[in-house]
C-alpha cells in the first residue's frame, strides 16, 4: 500500500511540474491586486517595508472596498 502511494505522489508531483503548481489569476484576482496597489499607494505604504499592522490594515480596507464595489456593480 505505501508504494502505492508513493506512485500516486510521483504522479502528482509529475503534473505539477510540468503544468505548473499554482492555477493562473483569474480576471477578477487580477482586478483585486491592481486595486489592493492603489490602497498601498493611498496610504504611502511601500508592501515590502509595510509592518504587519499596515499590511493588514490595507488588506482590510481593499477587501472591504473591492468587494462593496463588486457588489454594487
Amino acid at each position: 500500500m505505501a508504494e502505492m502511494n508513493k506512485e500516486e505522489l510521483l504522479r502528482a508531483e509529475a503534473v505539477g511540474a510540468e503544468n505548473g503548481w499554482v492555477a493562473p489569476l483569474t480576471q477578477e484576482d487580477k482586478e483585486y491586486f491592481a486595486y489592493l496597489r492603489t490602497v498601498f499607494k493611498r496610504y504611502s505604504i511601500v508592501p515590502s517595508k509595510a509592518t504587519r499592522l499596515e499590511y493588514d490594515f490595507v488588506v482590510r480596507v481593499a477587501e472591504s472596498e473591492f468587494y462593496l464595489q463588486q457588489a454594487n456593480a
